[in-house]
Parts: structure tokens; C-alpha cells; sequence
């Protein structure tokens, strides 16, 4: 199951307070075959196995893998750098709750369903719940994996399979991660290595710092303007029922005689919109846009934000688009008040409906936020 576009809010060119793509140099997510690959703006890299869990639906098993053998996930994150390394996790539960015994292994099976040579590795309990190969098994495990067909997790002493993920794909991912991050051909490439050293791998991008300014939210008692009701009786065909007389409509002060004013919108299942508008004087109010990486969306969305969470002292506006009622698919952004723009400092997204809770969900966009200065006691 795919995230729709419907949810790939905010990026149109309607707002003086546009954040440009430019600020977005990272890949957008690529499939290949049963793994997925998501890059950074700072070149950070996560591969995951996608084929889905339980009810999600799974394509052809590898060989030797029985029928009702449960679908686990293999999640594989690299940092920019010639000197880092991949932290690879594993999961056959959905949530990633409950850690794998001393006993439990991963064992890499070929073509023919049998374990390949040097290719069972012991795993260690992860803080997020799932499970962890050792780093020392991390060079190991990437050599056997290339000529994998799928990995298994055996419980305790046990040999029967109890979980299982799907290889194919896996090495024309990680060549992609690879190739962003420059070490094709060199000595830190696990798939296309080479014989040009270490150092010839770039560094990571530095991440990019934004000072959030906060701003301050206007008092319930003030009156609506027209210009805002107009625009949600125009704009927002389910706002009344959603929001009877608009008693949800709320107002920020930004400073220098702009406020943006955020309405309920409408709904759907699981999620909740509101539409923004900024106004700068009493006769004037616009759509505010929501810069975000990736193609453009109709003007009517661009507006919008997905279940909402503002926090003006922080300066910042948070948001979370649920691609289904579990929450295994979707995004989550923050954007930071810088004082003159809301940038996105912030994103995760997962775009497989494939049993990855939002803690697994790749980055796409990462910053460095410095908080406002506190208020002065009175």
C-alpha cells in the first residue's frame, strides 16, 4: 500500500513567505523492488525492507520460506563520512516491542532456502525494542547479504524460521546509498567497493541551524476578522460541521503587523486539516504556503497541515499525516518561526504502508533548532 499524494502537502508558490527547494538538496525516496531508500539533507541514508507485515500483503516468498511464516522488517541506516558505518535492525513485530532472546539469530538464506556460508549472526536488544546486529557483524553480514535471497529470525534454539524479510533489492539499494553519498569505488563501499581510500569519501553536510523566534497566540476573545470567516466558508466545505461557527479558528501574532490564522478545515479517517492564511493589514489576507520537498500539489492544499500542534513559545508549527489508522505510514514535519519565514527543519516520512511505526521512519529533513531566548521574569 502506497501513501497517497493527498497527503504530500504544501509546497505551491503562494505565499511572500516561500521557503525555495533549493533548501531541499537530498533524494526523494526510490523503491527497489522489495527495499526502499530514503536520503537526508545531510546525505543521512536508510534502506528498508518494504514487503510488508501480516495483512499488508506479500509478495512471492523466497525458497525454502513456509506459507505462514510472518513477514519481519530489516532496517538499515548509514551516516555520511568515510568513516561511518551501517546500524542494521530487525523486527518481526509491527511495533518493534519486544526484543529478541540471547539465544535468537538472523541467518542469511540463498537461492535454494538454505543458510549461505558465515551467514548467521547473533543479535543484541535495541532501545527502540527491536533488535540489532553487532557492529563487528556489520561487514560480515553486508558481504553474505549480496548474495542472500532473503534474511530469517529463529527464536532461541528453535530452527524453524519464525519471521522473515525479503533481500530482493537489497544491493541495488544500498549501491544507491552508495553512489549519494560518494563511495563508489572506495575502500568505504560495502557493495561497490574499490581500491581508492577512506578518505576520498566526502564528509557529511553540515546541518543547517535555524533560530526559532517565538511568537504568541491571540487571546479567545478576539473577534474573527471577515476577511477569515470569508475564507472558510469559501475555502473549507466541511468546516461546520467540523467546527461549528468556527469557535476552532485560532490567531498568532507574528510581529510587524502580520497574523496567521489557522482553520479547521476539514476531515478524513485519521486525520484532521486546517487551512492558514496570513493577513498583513485589515484588507488583506493570504493563503500561507508550506514549503516541502518533492512535486507540487494544487493550490488548495498548499495551505493546509495535517492533524496540528502549535507551540509559539517554541516558534514552531507541527504536523502528522497518518496514511492509515495504525500509523505505519505517512509524515510528520516541524516548521520554525525564524522571524520573517516558517521553515520546514524537520521531516520523516514513510511512504510503504509496511508495518514501520513513526520511530523508523526515515529523515528527510534535518536541522539544527536554537530554541528562542526566554522571557524575562516579571
Amino acid at each position: 500500500m502506497r501513501l497517497f499524494s493527498f497527503f504530500a502537502l504544501g509546497m505551491a508558490l503562494i505565499s511572500p513567505l516561500f521557503q525555495s527547494q533549493a533548501a531541499f538538496a537530498q533524494t526523494e525516496p526510490k523503491d527497489y523492488r522489495e527495499w526502499s531508500v530514503t536520503c537526508s539533507n545531510v546525505k543521512t541514508c536508510v534502506a528498508v525492507s518494504i514487503s510488508g507485515l501480516n495483512e499488508m500483503g506479500v509478495t512471492a516468498r523466497p525458497r525454502g520460506i513456509a506459507s505462514d511464516t510472518d513477514m519481519g522488517w530489516l532496517w538499515i541506516e548509514l551516516a555520511a563520512g568515510p568513516t561511518a558505518r551501517p546500524k542494521i535492525l530487525f523486527s518481526g513485530d509491527i511495533n518493534a516491542s519486544t526484543a529478541a532472546p540471547a539465544s535468537a539469530s538472523l541467518r542469511i538464506v540463498g537461492r535454494d532456502g538454505r543458510v549461505l556460508a558465515r551467514g548467521v549472526f547473533t543479535l543484541i536488544a535495541h532501545d527502540s525494542g527491536a533488535s540489532q546486529l553487532r557492529d563487528t557483524d556489520v561487514d560480515r553480514f553486508m558481504a553474505v547479504a549480496k548474495a542472500g535471497q532473503a534474511v530469517v529470525y529463529v527464536h532461541a534454539n528453535g530452527q524453524r524460521a519464525q519471521s522473515f524479510a525479503n533481500l530482493a533489492g537489497f544491493v541495488a539499494a544500498m549501491r544507491a546509498i552508495e553512489a549519494v553519498q560518494g563511495r563508489t569505488g572506495t575502500q568505504a563501499a560495502w557493495i561497490d567497493a574499490g581500491k581508492l581510500t577512506r578518505d576520498r569519501v566526502p564528509a557529511a553536510p553540515v546541518t543547517p541551524r535555524v533560530q526559532a523566534v517565538a511568537f504568541t497566540k491571540i487571546g479567545a476573545r478576539t473577534r474573527i476578522p471577515k476577511l477569515v470567516a470569508d475564507r472558510r466558508t469559501n475555502d473549507c466545505n466541511d468546516s461546520e460541521r467540523l467546527d461549528p461557527g468556527g469557535t476552532g479558528i485560532e490567531g498568532f501574532n507574528l510581529g510587524n503587523g502580520r497574523t496567521l490564522w489557522a482553520v479547521p478545515c476539514g476531515a478524513g479517517a485519521y486525520n484532521m486539516w486546517s487551512a492558514f492564511y496570513l493577513q498583513t493589514s485589515p484588507t488583506r489576507l493570504e493563503p500561507y504556503g508550506f514549503a516541502r520537498p518533492g512535486q507540487s500539489v494544487d493550490e488548495e492544499d498548499a495551505n493546509s497541515l495535517v492533524n496540528v500542534s502549535l507551540n509559539p513559545e517554541a516558534g514552531q508549527i507541527s504536523a502528522f499525516a497518518k496514511g492509515r489508522g495504525i500509523g505505519d505510514c505517512g509524515s510528520a514535519q516541524t516548521y520554525s518561526w525564524d522571524g520573517t519565514n516558517f521553515i520546514l527543519t524537520d521531516l520523516v516520512e514513510m511512504t510503504a504502508c509496511s508495518g514501520l511505526l513513526p520511530e523508523f521512519w526515515p529523515v528527510r529533513i534535518k536541522s539544527e533548532v536554537i530554541p528562542p531566548a526566554p522571557k524575562p521574569k516579571r
